[in-house]
């Protein structure tokens, strides 16, 4: 199992569907289980750039990991969870650290992302909601990072420019060091630094 990370706009979800895709993984979407609640209060908090209660956000992944106990399968890829240290606590109290394998981070430049942001034309993508999510990523990634790497989760930052197929392919070589893939399942792929600009 592992997790994604990433400021709005880095591209979790594009390369946790494509993970998925790949190699017959199952990807967990945060944001969509959260809108499939169809829940008022939520869709605001959404909308307006917030994070959702830890104890909404618990709930959703506690089925998620029944399910893929049930199924006997660790291949699982979560994106846009754990989002804050006491979700990270709840993984660590109920004893679901054991499953994550590691924590990916998407490094992408700021002003890309805005870019990116702008381009996609989502309904909560207003100055205002960017702004607090990049904020809220910002002041609680390090912490998170922390609390993962001392209970012995490992971490990598991936570049996450390029194509979509690019930065699958960054990610492929550390699921591969990590034994989560067959090293015949990936291949090397050297992006030029001018591709990257």
């Amino acid at each position: 199992m592992i997790t994604l990370f990433g400021a709005p706009g880095s591209g979790k979800s594009v390369q946790g569907e494509l993970i998925a895709r790949k190699h017959g993984w199952s990807w967990y979407s945060s944001r969509d289980m959260l809108m499939s609640m169809h829940n008022k209060d939520i869709m605001y908090a959404l909308d307006h750039g917030m994070f959702v209660d830890d104890k909404t956000m618990n709930g959703l992944m506690k089925d998620v990991m029944r399910r893929a106990h049930a199924r006997g399968t660790n291949r699982v890829v979560l994106d846009g969870f754990p989002s804050s240290y006491r979700q990270v606590r709840w993984m660590i109290d109920n004893k679901e650290i054991q499953y994550l394998t590691g924590a990916i981070v998407l490094r992408v430049p700021h002003g890309e992302l805005w870019k990116r942001l702008m381009e996609r034309k989502r309904v909560d993508d207003t100055r205002a909601a960017i702004e607090r999510r990049n904020e809220l990523y910002d002041r609680t990634v390090t912490g998170m990072m922390r609390a993962l790497s001392m209970e012995n989760v490992q971490i990598r930052e991936v570049n996450g420019m390029g194509t979509p197929e690019d930065v699958l392919a960054r990610i492929d070589e550390v699921l591969g060091e990590w034994g989560l893939i067959p090293k015949k399942e990936y291949e090397r792929v050297h992006v030029s630094e001018e591709s990257l600009l």
